[in-house]
């Protein structure tokens, strides 16, 4: 399991839905295998402290677990203590520079904290590495977005379309590029297959007062 997990666009985060693997091991582990197993069921569980003690043992028997590292970094990603989260990301690709989840997840850190001419680099940076992967050209035009860079996040959003048509977010990058700039039928027709294909309700809040910013109903 990936456990790669953030989504961006315009201030909002979307974490990568974590599928629950059963009830932990025994707390008492002391093998390295045991305690990743047990901090992957506790971030699965929304535990993240407890991901945070059990990751912290496992680095004490190898500091240089690119796993371990990584997956600190998402427990420390879902306490939103970014800079804590960035340094386990860096670590991870310090150990392993082809981690395209470890890269990519350190490009929304960089996002969380204002960070944008990063993130943008460390997605592309993962683009490079794993070119047709859709979620990474919707963060990168999320960022683009949020930098002003319309034409170009909205180049990445219809990419993100091409390469996975069932990516809801891909369409709310693009209503939210199209309506910028002021292509409203586009903005609309896209915001309302967002609306179609996805459950998130921070993302539906966002769809929805777009639309209704332009005079349409969800």
């Amino acid at each position: 399991m990936s456990h790669r997990m953030l989504r961006i666009l315009c201030g909002f985060v979307v974490l990568w839905g974590l599928v629950a693997c059963g009830p932990g091991a025994p707390t008492l582990s002391q093998d390295l295998p045991s305690l990743i197993q047990e901090a992957r069921v506790a971030l699965d569980a929304n535990k993240p402290d407890e991901a945070i003690s059990k990751l912290q043992q496992a680095l004490k028997l190898d500091p240089n677990s690119v796993e371990a590292h990584f997956l600190l970094g998402n427990a420390y990603a879902k306490k939103e203590q970014f800079a804590q989260a960035e340094e386990q990301f860096l670590q991870a690709l310090k150990l392993d520079e082809k981690n395209t989840d470890a890269r990519s997840n350190l490009g929304v850190v960089y996002y969380r904290q204002g960070k944008l001419q990063e993130a943008e680099k460390a997605f592309r940076a993962a683009l490079a590495q794993q070119p047709n992967d859709a979620e990474i050209h919707y963060n990168l035009g999320g960022v683009l977005i949020t930098m002003n860079k319309v034409e170009d996040a909205l180049a990445e959003f219809l990419k993100a379309k091409e390469l996975n048509p069932s990516l809801p977010e891909s369409y709310l990058g693009l209503g939210s590029a199209y309506k910028l700039q002021g292509k409203r039928p586009e903005a609309v027709e896209a915001l309302r297959k967002y609306l179609e294909l996805s459950g998130d309700p921070s993302g539906r809040q966002i769809a929805e007062q777009l639309l209704q910013e332009m005079g349409e109903k969800p």
